[in-house]
């Protein structure tokens, strides 16, 4: 579970009813130089487990995932907790590895200028490398855009983050490194949610 330290607000659960769609990537995805063919999405699904196609999820563009090791297990026990303070927040937010660490993924993600991984959430925390370019990324709980450099990392707390990654470029391509960690066994990295209104 995501939260907030004591004394820095309340608790951010996943949120619960909230149409989601898996994806790993934003289009078709067969990964040929691995021998990998991994599924792209599921339809869309509400918390009772019923199709719910008609309704709307924000969608990737510009955006693609190179899987460079799809779910590679942790054969030891695993645990981590990830302690996050924005230089211009005053919360610290920690995320725990869940106990089940289940497994992890390492990919190569590429936006296009003005490319955009559109709003989304991940099971488990995130690392991520800028290695080229730049990107801006806004969480929901806060709307507040923060740019990343290549030679810079984040971490995403993941468990029901909702945030949003674009390249703010016109004209030069983002690149990151990302792994995902706590991705159940054979579970997409990735949940796109409906668009969220920052204002």
């Amino acid at each position: 579970m995501t939260r907030l330290e004591p004394g820095g607000g309340s608790e951010h659960e996943q949120p619960t009813g909230v149409l989601r769609r898996t994806v790993l990537k934003a289009s078709g995805l067969t990964v040929a130089a691995l021998g990998l063919s991994v599924p792209v999405a599921a339809d869309p699904i509400d918390h009772n487990g019923e199709s719910k196609a008609d309704r709307d999820v924000d969608s990737p563009a510009g955006f693609t995932v190179e899987l460079l090791a799809g779910h590679a297990t942790f054969p030891d026990e695993v645990a981590a907790t990830f302690r996050l303070k924005y230089d211009d927040g005053d919360r610290t937010i920690v995320s725990n590895l869940p106990r089940d660490a289940s497994t992890t993924i390492f990919a190569k993600v590429t936006w296009d200028p003005a490319g955009t991984s559109g709003w989304h959430t991940h099971p488990g925390p995130v690392i991520v490398s800028v290695v080229e370019g730049e990107l801006e990324l806004i969480n929901e709980r806060d709307c507040i855009a923060r740019i990343y450099s290549a030679g810079e990392a984040f971490i995403d707390p993941g468990q029901g983050n909702i945030h949003i990654a674009s390249n703010p470029s016109q004209r030069e391509n983002a690149v990151a490194y990302a792994t995902f960690l706590g991705v159940p066994a054979g579970a997409p990295a990735t949940v796109l949610v409906p668009p969220v209104t920052c204002e």
